[in-house]
């Protein structure tokens, strides 16, 4: 939902990156940069100081589009750079959600946020083992983007005194869950529209026919 938005700020990103761009840092290390941020981000939320959680975790991200925009910069984009970053994009939303797993009153929500933000992303790419597929527009809320803003919010209400940070954990795994029902969904009918196009991967095809 919201990551469609992404597209959109290209000249936002271009600012962003140019220090980087400058110095020409390689778009790798800057996906590594965002873990890292993430990381100091999930310590101060084990100590329960928002403020500082609620700056690294903005920071975290941002490096997200700093790095893409890098790579376009100094033509240093490739396949294993696109894999990479994602990678690190969900080992970033693992710190910044299972950070939260630490402290009791949050432990319930935050498992379940990642449980189901693992199933709507396994529920994506388990389809390339069946058909042959490529990165269409998925439908699907709960997102990377619309579970980071749902964060920052709740962080940021919890800076002004206001800590709901309980039940937006809770609205991360609902969204989540749907999402996770959207893919599922969606899934099935690619599979079923690869079956009546006999598109489906060689090796499906063999175990069909024996």
């Amino acid at each position: 939902m919201i990551s469609r938005i992404r597209g959109k700020i290209g000249f936002l990103q271009k600012i962003l990156a140019m220090p980087f761009i400058k110095l020409r840092i390689d778009p790798n290390l800057i996906s590594v940069l965002g873990l890292i941020l993430a990381l100091i981000g999930a310590f101060f939320v084990t100590q329960q100081n928002w403020f500082l959680a609620l700056i690294f975790f903005i920071l975290a991200p941002t490096m997200d589009l700093i790095d893409g925009a890098t790579a376009r910069a100094l033509n240093k984009r490739s396949n294993w750079g696109n894999y990479f970053e994602t990678m690190i994009d969900k080992l970033v939303d693992f710190a910044m959600l299972g950070s939260f797993a630490f402290i009791p009153i949050y432990s319930i929500p935050a498992i379940l946020a990642l449980g189901f933000s693992s199933i709507s992303s396994y529920a994506k790419p388990r389809v390339g083992l069946i058909i042959i597929t490529d990165n269409r527009d998925w439908p699907a809320i709960g997102e990377h983007a619309d579970k980071l803003i749902i964060l920052l919010v709740g962080l940021l209400l919890a800076v002004l005194g206001f800590n709901y940070l309980e039940y937006f954990l809770y609205l991360i795994a609902l969204i989540s869950a749907i999402g996770s029902v959207q893919r599922i969904i969606y899934a099935r009918g690619l599979i079923k529209e690869a079956e009546r196009k006999g598109t489906l991967l060689p090796y499906i095809k063999k175990n069909k026919e024996r």
